[in-house]
């Protein structure tokens, strides 16, 4: 199997198509790209900022197959590890920490269809679909960071027939495209110094790069702003998914079971989101809580949550006696059609969850992901064929003809409705739009609030109080944190930027009692007293790279930005 490290010799690499990000969207990228060049002599390349392929992937994760299928049609006659068949699924709306009611098939099967999944490990998906790329002769770079993208500027002859008006606005600004990214410099100390074994930056440079970072990438982010991507769309929304791996004593296992919950413990804060429970082979079951981030209690504590839900006896009576294996958190993107920037720039396409594919209905985004990233490679290489560069592909018209637009487009209200209606009759109403009306009402909700902003002060609120683990169901967020297999290199610079000081104690202390202390699932944030007075700090070797504090931060203070290359969590079988 061929697959490089960041130990280049050159500091320039020239590619036909780079993909930042070897996750589902970007390795379905590369492998539909590989496919389609036949005997073209088109290069590509994939860069992953995580040690190893899976190293930072995390997700649920139920798999519908739809995609696979397109791509690998003879998937099932491989190693593929997705095996473990969907045999049973059920939906229980927890009424009160003690009791459930579980709801019939009649009323989940539109909104939760798993009709013909899977339950995986995406980890182990991305590193199969990794050997598939390799087999198709495709170039895999692992421990890569991205510090910056590389923009170029179209000459102004390239430019023909332009009006007074365009043509002084051309020659002020130029047309600017992306020609590929710049990778981060490793061994700088927190002070800008190199150490020993510091190792240059390297310059990507690329006819067409394809953005597949994840939910809220860094690079999306910068594409989106400087292309204005997102003018014509809603806010993007997004929730935190937390989720552990355990192994169960066999009486309690049921392999290919899906239990999925709504209510408490969430409800009682009055914010929204689903926990779960997937039965893996081996004895092994998957759980968790998606939580949205539009929440208004400055007090919640999504973590928290996560642990007192497991004290339902619909879930303690699964997990009882078992032992917990795996942790991890991340964001999720779920703003649906109506937040989805247009995907096309320039120089390249954003797919997968950096762009915000999922399926809401059903918190389903692998199938969608790998979608995204084939039609960009189908459009890419379109122009690769007719010898363009920097060109903006037509995605639009490949993504608006294709199943992925249908099914984003019928589940396009699934966020609207909950956010606007509230848990119960936002569920209501997506049943019946879905069950009715196949999603097809003439109308798209107005959802256009930023989850930043919906935080209410702590007058305006109670507080929450959180009861101590007991260390058998529940566990405390640094013996949570030491599960991840986290690592950074020491005295790395800090990849959380605090742009204000000041303000978590000046402002959001006062008013909000500080919320990064509760939002993170990794405790990064601290207050702590020094002479009487108060100091905010980061720890960011901590970090698990949800991104959280990217988003929920109620005033764009804190900001995420790569780290060294292979820093970060190191996800097994996540």
């Amino acid at each position: 199997m061929k697959q490089e490290s960041n130990n280049h010799t050159s500091q320039i690499q020239q590619y036909d198509v780079v993909i930042i990000g070897a996750g589902p969207a970007g390795l379905a990228a590369a492998c539909r790209l590989a496919q389609l060049r036949k005997d073209n002599p088109i290069s590509i390349c994939v860069l992953e900022k995580s040690n190893t392929i899976g190293g930072h992937i995390i997700s649920g994760a139920l798999f519908e197959t739809r995609a696979l299928d397109e791509l690998f049609p003879d998937w099932q006659q491989t190693d593929c590890p997705v095996t473990t068949a969907i045999t049973d699924t059920t939906t229980h709306w927890l009424i009160s920490e003690k009791h459930a009611l579980p709801l019939p098939q009649s009323v989940t099967q539109q909104t939760l269809d798993t009709h013909s999944c899977y339950v995986i490990s995406l980890g182990l998906f991305c590193r199969w679909l990794a050997k598939q790329a390799l087999q198709l002769n495709v170039d895999i770079f692992t421990g890569v960071s991205i510090d910056t993208i590389i923009y170029g500027t179209h000459p102004i002859c390239d430019k023909k027939n332009l009006s007074i008006d365009e043509l002084v606005t051309y020659e002020k600004n130029g047309t600017k495209y992306v020609a590929g990214v710049k990778t981060k410099a490793s061994g700088m100390n927190k002070h800008g110094k190199s150490s020993d074994d510091y190792k240059e930056s390297v310059n990507f440079h690329a006819r067409y790069t394809i953005l597949a970072e994840g939910s809220r990438g860094y690079l999306g982010k910068e594409v989106i702003h400087r292309f204005k991507l997102n003018q014509h769309s809603q806010s993007q929304h997004y929730a935190l998914g937390i989720k552990e791996i355990w192994e169960i004593p066999q009486q309690q296992h049921q392999i290919g079971k899906v239990v999925n919950t709504l209510g408490w413990p969430l409800n009682e804060s009055h914010s929204t989101g689903s926990g779960f429970m997937y039965h893996l082979n081996d004895n092994k079951i998957a759980v968790g809580l998606i939580t949205d981030l539009d929440y208004h209690n400055p007090y919640m504590s999504p973590f928290h949550e996560f642990q007192r839900l497991k004290h339902h006896p619909l879930w303690a009576s699964v997990l009882q006696g078992g032992t917990r294996i795996s942790y991890g958190a991340h964001a999720i993107t779920k703003g649906g059609l109506a937040s989805l920037p247009k995907q096309a720039f320039p120089g390249g396409v954003i797919v997968g969850c950096d762009a915000g594919t999922l399926n809401n209905n059903n918190v389903k985004g692998c199938h969608t992901a790998m979608k995204s990233g084939m039609l960009a490679a189908a459009t890419i290489y379109t122009e690769l064929t007719n010898n363009e560069s920097y060109t903006e592909p037509l995605y639009q018209t490949l993504f608006e003809s294709s199943w992925l637009y249908t099914e984003l487009s019928q589940t396009r209200n699934t966020a609207a409705n909950t956010h606007h209606f509230g848990q119960i009759p936002g569920y209501i109403a997506n049943y019946i739009e879905q069950q009715y009306f196949d999603g097809e009402l003439p109308w798209t909700l107005p959802h256009s609030i930023a989850d930043r902003t919906a935080l209410l002060t702590t007058t305006q609120t109670q507080p929450i109080y959180y009861q101590k683990p007991d260390g058998k169901l529940s566990f405390d967020i640094a013996s949570s944190v030491a599960l991840a297999n986290i690592s950074y290199r020491k005295n790395q610079a800090n990849h959380l930027l605090l742009h204000n000081s000041n303000l978590p104690i000046e402002q959001h202390f006062n008013y909000f009692n500080e919320p990064s202390l509760r939002y993170c699932p990794a405790g990064v944030f601290t207050i702590t007293e020094q002479e009487n007075k108060k100091i905010f700090k980061i720890d960011a070797s901590k970090c698990l790279h949800c991104k959280v504090c990217d988003i929920k931060d109620p005033s764009i203070n804190i900001s995420w930005i790569p780290p060294e290359g292979g820093s970060g969590p190191n996800y097994s079988d996540m």
